[in-house]
């Protein structure tokens, strides 16, 4: 069975792309999928101009997604 997409990890998007790179269309839908994820991606300011409270509660959140 083929995987979608969008249910592919970004390594797999890029196996995908190199795959796929002279299929304009294919190539078109990974590409856009996998710029679309680094677009959303949350960026944090330097821990130098954050409190130790932030910081924590950052490690936190993250702890408690996995």
């Amino acid at each position: 069975m083929k995987k979608q997409l969008s249910d592919m990890n970004n390594t797999e998007l890029r196996q995908y792309l190199s795959e796929h790179r002279h299929d304009e269309e294919a190539f078109s839908q990974a590409l856009e999928i996998l710029l679309d994820r680094k677009k959303n991606l949350f960026k944090y300011p330097p821990p130098s101009q954050m409190n130790y409270q932030e910081i924590e509660n950052i490690f936190k959140a993250g702890l408690n997604k996995e």
